[in-house]
């Protein structure tokens, strides 16, 4: 069973701050989007496979939902005890997986990394 994270950014992340985010991690991480971009996995690739779409995810992101009040956030994410001081709403919501074990450290750290550079937080439902 994946590791669950949410992203709660005050902007809608896109995939420029998916890929910023994943370089600043790892320069050798890329970007894969299944479902006609209804997903976007951070890879890392395996340097012997010279097929593109091959290599491990460490990180799933579905798309951004929007969310146009704190309750919900609250109500959906009772251990976040306070939201960062966001004077715009909406709020975006962006569901997140990565595996544990290695591959899911990096790929906490660029989900961690992403949310920092959207001004946003970052909640991982394991607690970590």
């Amino acid at each position: 069973m994946p590791r669950e994270i949410v992203l709660l950014a005050p902007v809608p992340p896109g995939t420029l701050a998916l890929v910023e985010a994943g370089a600043a991690v790892d320069p050798e991480l890329t970007l894969r989007s299944l479902h006609e971009g209804g997903v976007h996995q951070v890879v890392r690739s395996d340097p012997d496979d010279p097929a593109p779409e091959a290599g491990t995810a460490v990180l799933s992101l579905s798309q951004p939902r929007r969310v146009d009040g704190p309750d919900e956030v609250r109500r959906l994410l009772p251990v976040l005890t306070a939201l960062p001081g966001w004077t715009a709403e909406p709020f975006w919501w962006v569901d997140a997986v990565a595996p544990w074990g290695d591959a899911g450290r990096a790929g906490l750290a660029v989900a961690q990394e992403m949310a920092t550079r959207l001004g946003g937080v970052c909640v991982v439902q394991d607690g970590e």
